[in-house]
């Protein structure tokens, strides 16, 4: 994925992204969105809450309002541990609830990033008690609509192994 260089492309980019998981996720019968195995031992349920943590304390919370998230956040550990975290947290969220929390933390990441100046978007910056620099930008590539476009594939799996008579 290019690296966007203005506040439009980087609004671009995010909007096709969450439109494209957004539809993939609106293809899936509810009723097995709880069921695991869609990626591993995850449920497409899993996937989602997983992708809103990334979003609410990464691109909402530490990108566009600069605030320092909780310490699991910011912590240096093994990226499958830190996912293993995250998935226990968010295991017993009824379906209803992750799906809300998704549509409004998305909401809140565009909003934001619709009122942020440019120059907020890009310029680096520091957080007290976050242990780097970042620009904003950067941190919704990765974290927010570069993640979802990176759990695409399981999305597009499930929907091809649930078709299969």
């Amino acid at each position: 994925m290019p690296e966007p260089t203005s506040k439009a492309e980087v609004i671009a980019a995010m909007v096709s992204a969450r439109t494209e998981f957004d539809s993939l996720i609106k293809q899936i019968d509810r009723r097995t969105m709880t069921r695991p195995r869609a990626a591993g031992e995850w449920s497409i349920k899993d996937i989602i809450a997983h992708v809103t943590s990334y979003d609410r304390w990464l691109a909402l919370t530490l990108g566009l309002r600069g605030i320092k998230p909780p310490d699991l956040w910011i912590d240096d550990s093994p990226l499958d541990d830190f996912n293993r975290l995250v998935f226990k947290e968010n295991r017993d969220k009824p379906l209803d609830e992750v799906l809300r929390e998704s549509e409004e933390i998305w909401g809140e990441i565009l909003k934001d990033t619709q009122a942020a100046p440019e120059a907020y978007l890009f310029n680096e910056r520091s957080v007290e008690g976050v242990p780097y620099r970042f620009r904003a930008c950067d941190i919704l590539r990765s974290e927010s609509y570069g993640h979802y476009l990176d759990h695409v594939p399981a999305l597009h799996a499930w929907l091809e192994a649930t078709k299969r008579p």
